[in-house]
């Protein structure tokens, strides 16, 4: 079975040959590691080399690929992570991969802990806070209870 075959053809529930080369590509990068070729790209949708060129530009603006200008074999797909960070962007949530946050469009701003816990007024020891309660000063007469049992 060669790779031709693994292609889909265009179809009606194919919205484009832009899809159809987004297609071939992943497939070949799966096989050989590296992207296809421009005349390996029209060879496989049957089309010509300015189609190809319309098509991985397109995918190149959509983010659906990353391409190399000038390199042979430059065109390769995006990762699934890539892809589904992408869609999410689309779908309006906040991306922040570096802090491995996502967060929806609607949702109200993360509490960062970090800085919550630097600028909160915790006691500099808490072993030291923990005694305290247990020697009857946090205030609620619990320790004093305990403590005289």
């Amino acid at each position: 079975m060669g790779i031709m075959e693994d292609v889909p053809r265009l179809s009606p529930e194919m919205a484009s040959r832009k899809l159809q080369v987004l297609a071939f590509i992943r497939v070949y990068h799966d096989r050989h590691g590296v992207g296809p070729s421009l005349s390996e790209m029209a060879a496989a949708v049957g089309t010509n080399r300015s189609r190809v060129q319309d098509a991985i530009r397109k995918l190149e603006r959509e983010q659906r690929i990353h391409r190399v200008p000038g390199k042979t074999r430059g065109v390769t797909p995006i990762g699934s992570h890539e892809e589904a960070l992408r869609q999410l962007q689309a779908l309006g949530y906040i991306v922040n991969p570096g802090r491995m946050e996502i967060v929806h469009p609607e949702a109200l701003p993360l509490l960062d802990i970090e800085e919550a816990v630097t600028n909160a007024s915790l006691p500099p020891n808490p072993a030291a806070a923990h005694d305290a309660r247990e020697q009857g000063d946090s205030g609620n007469g619990e320790g004093q209870g305990r403590k005289a049992q």
